[in-house]
């Protein structure tokens, strides 16, 4: 027998046992002895994973007591677990039918979870439309009379027929049975991981790094202990994965109720609805029926469901850094790292001598991915950027929601390549939406307005530097150490050409075709002479040496740097941008920031 079976039959014996079932079958004493005999023997095969030779037996006893629930019941057990499944339902069917009392009130409330699911659906998809009332088919009991009257025979019992909308599930055991625990997009991502693991865990502190080596990470952990909404929409998973079908609802319900805005978890609450009700046909099938709903705007969902758990299940590596963050100071407090293709938002800081991620969150990116080159191409631009500012929702308006973080580009490498177009921001989303599709935005990275609160007033611009890249490759630190040893050299060898009374040593670090925006390679040269006037040959050293690298198709060194002179406290915050030059590193643009 599967798992799958094992959870629908306890799920299955569960709810015939709430719904009261569990009665006496109304016989005599000597029958209820010769039929609890027959039910010890089959238990006793069963235990004995003698599944076959105890059907007999479980077939028996029903014969002897015909409208016996518990009987069928076991009956039902059993047959699900050869696997004759479309007999096994018929069974548990039978046995909710021996009460007609019983068979209403199961009606109703699959009748009720129809209903709800179809208002969870229409939340999910933001149709506009809305749906029938929840009390819809809905019947009241039968009126209580002064004579009882005889129960009416088993076979006399209507067994209600499912709203139009959904498909009956009566001939198709299977087809009922699958959904519940396979159709939540969670067979084919192995979300029965949860049911032993809740949420990442933090490892150890590891030794102290050096000076010129980055400070390796910690494994990522939820940003709180809170219950944000995507925390609880995982758990929701976990509960599934478990087999926990009636936690997972009602998990369900109070997310979607608390959070009624966020789409993914409607969708969720509504199959959950479905699956309860046995007539759920694949994750988020039945929203195609709720007025204005189309199948074609699930799959924006889907892949949002998808992206939300595996970055929960695939959490960066312990002791991992991305390969991007080849050297950053103390001095930096923290950094952005945005995975593009898995529509993921890392922040990292500084803790105790370590980097270490303090959030993970879920980010939609362009229409068209990453890679930006020109303006309007529904592309999120790669590389290395700087949040220029911080705009409140008062200054950009609702599209944004709770404001936006612009960042620099286009950049001196973007212009290098010709790269076009502009405001490209981190921001909110719109106040009717949670949380936007994976790939919708213009080129901007979007977040939903509880996180984007967080940023604004986490981030600090002009001091905190944003690292887009297709996909996030985690290295351990020490993988990194060749290419910071040789960034580090270049760095070097510019300080030390600085302090040179010959210019040319130094002018021959620069590319013919330097340009910083403002001057070219001519009026830089005359720059540097002035310099070189002013302060000689004076020592100098390079504090809070940062070294990103940009991985967009021309790779780039982003190397930042305080200049400080011999005898002074403070010197000029510079940027340079390093690329290769005939096989050789040179420095296509620099600027002094501060």
């Amino acid at each position: 027998m599967t798992k799958l079976q094992a959870h629908c039959t306890r799920w299955l014996l569960a709810v015939s046992l709430t719904a009261g079932l569990m009665q006496s079958a109304g016989a005599g004493e000597p029958v209820a002895l010769a039929t609890d005999s027959l039910r010890e023997q089959a238990m006793a095969l069963v235990s004995q994973q003698q599944d076959a030779q105890a059907l007999p037996l479980f077939e028996e006893r029903v014969r002897r007591q015909p409208g016996n629930p518990q009987a069928l019941i076991d009956l039902g057990v059993a047959l699900a677990r050869l696997g004759r499944l479309t007999e096994a339902r018929q069974r548990f069917d039978e046995a909710l039918r021996t009460s007609s009392i019983h068979a209403l009130a199961h009606d109703n409330l699959l009748q009720l979870q129809l209903n709800m699911a179809r208002h969870a659906y229409a939340a999910a998809l933001q149709s506009g439309e809305t749906p029938p009332s929840a009390d819809t088919g809905l019947q009241w009991s039968p009126a209580p009379t002064r004579t009882p009257a005889a129960p009416p025979p088993v076979a006399n019992v209507p067994a209600s027929a499912s709203p139009a909308w959904i498909a009956t599930p009566a001939t198709d055991f299977s087809a009922w049975l699958r959904p519940l625990l396979a159709s939540l997009v969670l067979l084919a991502l192995g979300a029965t991981a949860w049911a032993s693991n809740k949420r990442p865990q933090a490892v150890p502190p590891v030794d102290p790094p050096t000076s010129t080596t980055s400070p390796p990470v910690t494994q990522v952990v939820p940003e709180n202990e809170r219950a944000v909404p995507e925390e609880r929409l995982i758990e929701v998973y976990r509960l599934i994965g478990q087999g926990q079908l009636t936690r997972a609802l009602d998990a369900a319900e109070s997310l979607a109720r608390d959070q009624p805005r966020f789409t993914l978890a409607q969708l969720v609450y509504g199959d959950l609805l479905l699956a309860h009700s046995g007539v759920l046909r694949g994750f988020g099938r039945g929203s195609a029926q709720v007025p204005g709903g189309q199948a074609r705007q699930i799959a924006p969902l889907q892949l949002e469901a998808r992206q939300r758990l595996e970055a929960w299940q695939q959490p960066p590596p312990p002791g991992t850094v991305p390969r991007e963050l080849l050297l950053l100071p103390a001095s930096v407090r923290q950094v952005v790292v945005i995975d593009g293709l898995r529509s993921r938002l890392f922040v990292l800081e500084h803790r105790a001598g370590q980097l270490v991620p303090t959030a993970s969150l879920y980010a939609a990116i362009g229409r068209l991915g990453v890679g930006k080159q020109d303006e309007g191409d529904l592309r999120t631009p790669l590389g290395v950027y700087d949040i220029t500012g911080r705009l409140d929702s008062r200054q950009v308006g609702d599209f944004y929601g709770a404001g936006a973080l612009p960042l620099s580009y286009p950049n001196e490498h973007d212009r290098r390549l010709h790269r076009t177009g502009a405001n490209i921001w981190l921001h909110g989303t719109r106040a009717e939406r949670h949380a936007d599709a994976p790939f919708s935005s213009n080129g901007c990275i979007v977040l939903s307005n509880p996180d984007m609160e967080r940023l604004m007033h986490d981030l600090v611009p002009r001091r905190t530097p944003v690292v887009i890249a297709e996909r996030l490759e985690w290295v351990s630190p020490k993988a990194l150490a060749e290419r910071r040893s040789a960034a580090i050299a270049l760095a070097e060898s510019w300080r030390m050409a600085r302090m040179q009374p010959d210019p040319e040593r130094l002018l021959a670090l620069y590319a013919r075709s330097f340009d910083n925006g403002v001057q070219g390679q001519a009026e830089w040269r005359r720059q540097l002479a002035k310099d070189a006037a002013e302060h000689g040959t004076r020592e100098r050293q390079l504090s809070d040496l940062m070294v990103l690298e940009a991985q967009s198709g021309d790779d780039a060194l982003f190397i930042t740097f305080r200049e400080v002179l011999r005898g002074s406290v403070h010197g000029s915050l510079r940027r340079q941008y390093w690329a290769r030059e005939r096989g050789q590193w040179k420095i296509f643009s620099e600027g002094v920031l501060e």
